[in-house]
């Protein structure tokens, strides 16, 4: 299994898109991550066009104004998505493997920028990792304070 984690800092480019296309094919990603999309939506014909030759079920938490966003995407084949769950700063799957019924759950977090955010940002992780039955993958851009103040530069 090949997952993908990736804070691609905005997918308005296609050269973005283009790379991202080729990362998955050239890499056989079953399981695709993105942060910082930075789209509030996204076309069917988008989201078919980065998996060529294979199918894949996509969820997205959109972005906040110019920030955040979340792109998840899994490998039908692979996978059985038996739950989505979105919540402020994640996007959680519960996934069935398809070969060895083995249940287990992915969440990819983009961590909020604002300092002030923080204890909302791991209350919120903390909740869905206690909750969960499941083993657990979590991944994704998690921000410090050094990142804050590069962004403030």
């Amino acid at each position: 299994m090949k997952v993908l984690f990736w804070n691609i800092r905005g997918m308005g480019k296609k050269s973005r898109m283009g790379l991202l296309k080729d990362i998955i094919y050239k890499e056989i990603v079953d399981i695709v991550g993105i942060q910082e999309t930075i789209r509030r939506d996204f076309a069917d014909w988008e989201l078919l066009a980065l998996t060529p030759g294979s199918s894949f079920q996509w969820k997205w938490l959109p972005a906040k104004g110019h920030s955040g966003g979340i792109l998840v995407g899994v490998k039908n084949d692979i996978f059985e998505v038996e739950e989505w769950t979105l919540g402020e700063f994640f996007v959680r799957a519960v996934l069935r493997n398809r070969l060895d019924n083995f249940r287990w759950s992915l969440v990819v977090v983009y961590g909020p920028a604002q300092h002030d955010l923080s204890t909302a940002f791991l209350l919120e992780l903390s909740e869905v990792l206690q909750n969960s039955p499941f083993p657990g993958l979590i991944g994704g851009g998690f921000q410090s304070n050094s990142d804050t103040r590069r962004q403030k530069q």
